[in-house]
């Protein structure tokens, strides 16, 4: 392998849709939150994209770094002022995206305030929003945990321009956050981010693309997870391991000490 919070908002656990495919506002109360999103839905349909979108949307889809500084939003929870902030022009935050986009099978050492996990939420958001066939587990010791960071990702989605959102239109529910074709009317999304409990269960049992895992060296079950994932990585799949520091078995990875 390479080796290179303060509580959250609350989402609300039941589907937030980021497009209401073939609804209409009068199917929902006068006024209501889901009123008022399918007219906006309904307006930006009628909205071609331009070709200046068009031409921005490919450069996003062909350049992560470019789409992560650019369009790409976190949240400070320093800050109630301020809903959402670009990330910030770091160099060790170029160099981490860097460093993700070059190597697939990565270990990062990391310390509180650095946005290590925000920055690999972005990233795993911007293989699956952009790319086709994803399924990136992300995986925290704890499921509500691991939802966090998939609210996480789709605190970024949301926060993305307009002409990104309505190509790549996305549902969130507890733990998923799934992504839609255009105008789909139901049917399977073309990827997903699907937030996991510690342990190989749920990596044995599904063919992902990625595995992100978050705080690895405070999950008893890193090694078992690890192994599940061989298959994946096998098949072209990567793994990112990014942890604070605790002893260990990733302490082991990081030092090398893993046979």
């Amino acid at each position: 392998m390479e080796v290179a919070n303060p509580a959250e908002a609350r989402i609300d656990s039941k589907s937030l849709v980021g497009t209401v495919s073939g609804l209409r506002p009068g199917d929902f109360p006068l006024g209501s939150l889901r009123s008022r999103a399918a007219a906006r839905v309904l307006l930006e349909r009628r909205t071609p994209r331009s070709a200046a979108d068009e031409q921005e949307y490919r450069k996003c889809a062909a350049d992560a770094e470019y789409w992560f500084f650019t369009h790409a939003r976190s949240r400070d929870e320093h800050d109630p002022d301020c809903e959402s902030k670009p990330f910030p022009q770091k160099e060790y935050l170029h160099e981490l995206v860097r460093f993700w986009l070059a190597n697939r099978l990565n270990l990062y050492e990391k310390s509180r305030q650095m946005m290590a996990s925000w920055t690999l939420c972005a990233l795993y958001l911007w293989d699956a929003n952009f790319g086709m066939n994803r399924l990136n587990f992300i995986q925290s010791k704890k499921e509500e945990d691991s939802d966090r960071l998939v609210q996480r990702c789709y605190f970024i989605w949301e926060h993305q321009p307009e002409f990104i959102k309505r190509t790549c239109p996305a549902e969130y529910s507890y733990c998923h956050l799934r992504f839609y074709k255009p105008h789909q009317k139901g049917g399977l999304p073309y990827s997903e981010i699907w937030g996991i409990p510690q342990g190989g269960d749920v990596i044995r049992q599904h063919t992902g693309s990625c595995l992100l895992i978050d705080e690895a060296a405070f999950q008893p079950d890193l090694e078992a997870s690890i192994g599940a994932a061989q298959p994946m990585l096998k098949g072209g799949g990567r793994l990112d391991v990014v942890s604070s520091a605790e002893p260990g078995y990733f302490q082991e990875l990081v030092e090398d000490r893993v046979k």
